[in-house]
This record gives structure tokens, C-alpha cells and sequence, in this order.
């Protein structure tokens, strides 16, 4: 299936085309949110985070030799309640607000060596089957196919010169955020190599790491070719332990990104080739036996080739506590840019808050809370259609609690909630005789989900 070109929006605009194809042909203007400038996903990895230890029960897998075989599979009954996004303002324009129930079938499976070996070993995958439980045409059709799947291989691991390649696979799945069969579904791919060099006998005792890495990154889109990208990444980063837990670290990327249609958003004026460059340093490690801590700070630039473009500061601070030998806290605050199809980056800052606790040995309790605040780079419109907003600014919320029980060593069952919400005044309205509301950008869901998992 060919993704709509957007320079039909003009016939949308003068009200000549019915409801659902204008909403059809404005899937391009709708992708904003969902896609490459996804703001709610915004993540950073933190390694002031302490994971609780091991239960009683973790002793599982099929050993052979070095290597460990982990498989297991979840049953899990899930309900959306805004499955494609929608506000009041869109159900009033067409796109009423629906929920959607779904049973997911994931299977998973690991395979890893003993650390100890001259050639690391790690694969992991986990797969996701939805089936969706309705008569509603435009989500039973979301019914697919995903998950992810990574291998990492690793010679001379524990020497003072490794080398490694890996190779990161997912297939993530999404609806668009109008009631139509049209996805944001994406298939993307990571394959590179890296050299760590670090000196000393003992690899528990080097104080010094310096990394470099490289790697060829793909997007592909189901429907929507025009988000297609191929991105090749560069890494440097280098780390001094000068205390026993705590270490130096300076890290540096540049990306080159090139988008497969360039020559149709320049024409719309939405997004370009970029060449994202970040630099940061600072310090990461443990302050006290309970207290964790890392702070980073340095400078980033999106370097798109035509339009708005990201250049200032960049800053992430983790605070990780031990308040108990089963109560993990950890409070993160990032300042960062992230590439999007509109506007062409994203400056947002977010904070957040995760509690991790286990009740004696067989529940673990999960809970977490962010808000990001975001700016869209400037954007003007060359489409007949009136934005309300030429840097769109966003106020997205997420959070979830889940709790997980071990019923016995082969058995586990998990329930949980999760919050999805965006505020803002950004709409997409169409102009001519007929002014309807193509898009609006904010929305609030929650989903709810339990399910059963058999592992060994």
C-alpha cells in the first residue's frame, strides 16, 4: 500500500472530498505526534537506576555448556480506552473517541553465555501477536505482527583490546490517530561494530574504557513511506573511574540522517536531512551505599539542511536511592532534542519519577511518573491549511503502576495500568468553504492489562 501524497490536502481544504478521505489524505499531517517526533516515548536510559536484587525464584533456564536458554510465553488481555488518539474537538469533526480490546500473544526467548568467556554471546527477543476482540473495521485491521530481537557479540570481552557487532531489530506497531485501516506501523533495523579499548589485568579493576562505535540504522514504514529514513551513527565515549564507584565520562555522537522522499517534504516545508551532533560529560556512580548519582552536561546541534534547527545545551541529572533492600527510587530530569517530521526536532525537558519494590518474594511493584514540555521546531506551512501554532509546544504526560506475582518458578502472572496524554493548543484545520478540523493534538488514554506468563 502506497502512502497518500500530501499535496492533495489542497483538495481537502476546499471541502470537495468526503469526510473519510479527507482524513484518509491527512494522515501525513496527523503522523506529527505519532511517529519520528513522538514526544510521549521520550526516554533516557540511567545508570544512577539500582535494580533490586534477584528473587528466590530467578533460577531458571535450560544450561548447556556455557550457555543458558531462557524461553517463556504471556497470554495478556488488554484494553485501550482512546485506541486511535482522538479528542472532543475530532469526535465532534468525525473521530469519536474508541476503545479497543485486544488479546497479545508474546513470546520470548534469551540466550547467553558465561561472562567469564573469551566470546560474549547475547540474544534476546521478545515477539508480540495482537488480536483485536470487535466489529469495528478500522481496528480489527490493526491486527499484526511485531516485536524485538537483538544479538551482541562480543570477542575478547574481558581483554584489554574487544571488539564486538551487534545487531537490534524491532517491529513496533501503532494506529494512526484517525479511525482508519492507515498505520504508523515501522520495521526498524540497527547493525554496526564497536572497539573498547581498556587497559589492566584485572577487568574488575581498570579504571580506564574508551569506545568507539559505528553503525547503519533503517526506518520503514507500512503506510507511510514519506517517514522512511536511513541514518548512519558514530559514537565515541571514554570513562576514568577515579574512585572505587565513581567515574568521569565523556560521550559524543553524530548522526547522518536522510529521509527516503526529500524531495516531497521540502515541498511542504515539514522536515529535512539532518546531521544531529551531541557532546556531553560529567560524572556517574555511587556517592553512599544507598545513593546513586549521575550528571551530565555538553552541547547539541540537529544540523537539519533547510529549515529551523536545534543548537544549545544539553543536561541529564539521575538521582537513584536504596531506601530498603526491596525499595528502589530513582528521580531523572534530561534536557535533550529528538528528530520529528514536523518542525524537524523536538526541544523538550522531562522529568520523572520510578519506584521499584518488592513485597517478601513473590510480587514486585512498579510505578512510575513523567512530564516532558517540548517546542517543535518553527514550522510554515506551504499546504493550504491553518496551524495554530508555528512552534508547537506540548505538555505530555505517561505513567503506569504494574505488579507482577511469581505463583510458582514456572508460573507468573502481571496486571497493570498505563496513562498516555498530551496537552496543547495545536490543530490542524483545513481552509475553504468547508474550515473542518483535521487534526487536534491532544488527547488522554489509559490502558489496562493482565496477563499470564509460563517460563523455565
Amino acid at each position: 500500500m502506497t502512502t497518500p501524497q500530501r499535496g492533495a490536502l489542497s483538495d481537502a481544504a476546499t471541502g470537495a472530498l468526503g469526510a473519510s478521505t479527507v482524513r484518509r489524505k491527512c494522515l501525513g499531517v496527523t503522523f506529527v505526534m505519532l511517529a519520528l517526533g513522538a514526544f510521549p516515548a521520550l526516554v533516557h536510559a540511567q545508570t544512577a537506576e539500582m535494580q533490586l536484587p534477584n528473587s528466590v525464584n530467578m533460577d531458571r533456564g535450560l544450561r548447556s555448556g556455557d550457555f543458558t536458554l531462557h524461553p517463556s510465553i504471556t497470554v495478556q488481555g488488554h484494553h485501550d480506552t482512546n485506541f486511535f488518539n482522538g479528542s472532543a474537538e475530532e469526535a465532534a469533526a468525525g473521530n469519536p473517541i474508541r476503545g479497543a480490546t485486544s488479546i497479545r500473544i508474546q513470546p520470548r526467548l534469551s540466550l547467553a553465555n558465561e561472562a567469564n568467556s573469551d566470546v560474549s554471546f547475547t540474544f534476546n527477543s521478545a515477539g508480540e501477536a495482537r488480536i483485536y476482540v470487535t466489529e469495528d473495521t478500522a481496528i480489527s485491521e490493526q491486527d499484526d505482527v511485531g516485536g524485538t530481537a537483538s544479538v551482541d557479540v562480543a570477542f575478547g570481552a574481558r581483554r584489554a583490546l574487544a571488539f564486538s557487532v551487534f545487531d537490534y531489530f524491532t517491529r513496533a506497531l501503532r494506529a494512526n490517530d484517525w479511525g482508519t485501516t492507515y498505520n504508523l506501523n515501522r520495521t526498524s533495523n540497527d547493525v554496526g561494530a564497536r572497539i573498547e579499548f581498556h587497559p589492566g589485568d584485572i577487568p574488575e579493576r581498570r579504571p580506564f574504557n574508551i569506545a568507539l562505535m559505528g553503525s547503519y540504522a533503517l526506518d520503514r514504514f507500512d503506510d507511510f513511506g514519506d517517514g522512511n529514513t536511513d541514518t548512519f551513527r558514530s559514537r565515541f565515549s571514554a570513562s576514568w573511574r577515579f574512585l572505587p564507584k565513581t567515574a568521569a565520562i565523556i560521550d559524543a555522537g553524530w548522526d547522518f540522517r536522510n529521509y527516503a522522499n526529500t524531495s516531497l517534504l521540502l515541498k511542504d516545508a515539514l522536515a529535512s536531512n539532518s546531521k544531529p551532533f551531541r557532546a556531553r560529560a560529567g560524572v556517574a556512580g555511587a556517592l553512599t551505599r544507598r545513593i546513586s548519582l549521575e550528571a551530565l552536561g555538553g552541547w547539541g546541534m540537529s544540523m537539519h539542511k533547510s529549515g529551523d534547527t536545534f543548537n544549545s545545551f544539553l543536561a541529564s541529572a539521575s538521582l537513584g536511592l536504596r531506601a530498603s533492600e526491596s525499595t528502589r527510587l530513582l528521580l531523572n530530569y534530561t534536557h535533550d532534542f529528538r528528530d520529528a517530521y514536523y518542525g524537524n526536532f523536538v526541544d523538550f525537558h522531562r522529568g520523572s519519577l520510578a519506584l521499584r519494590q518488592r513485597f517478601g518474594q513473590i510480587v514486585d511493584l512498579k510505578a512510575n511518573f513523567g512530564v516532558s514540555y517540548g517546542i517543535y521546531g518553527a514550522y510554515s506551512p506551504t499546504i493550504p491549511v491553518l496551524i495554530t501554532q508555528k512552534n508547537r509546544k506540548d505538555i505530555a504526560m505517561d505513567g503506569g503502576l504494574s505488579a507482577a506475582f511469581d505463583v510458582t518458578r514456572l508460573v507468573g502472572m502481571d496486571i497493570g495500568y498505563q496513562l498516555r496524554s498530551v496537552a496543547t493548543d495545536y490543530k490542524v484545520t483545513a481552509l475553504g468553504a468547508n474550515k473542518r478540523l483535521i487534526d487536534s493534538g491532544a488527547f488522554l488514554a489509559h490502558e489496562l492489562y493482565a496477563g499470564i506468563t509460563l517460563r523455565y
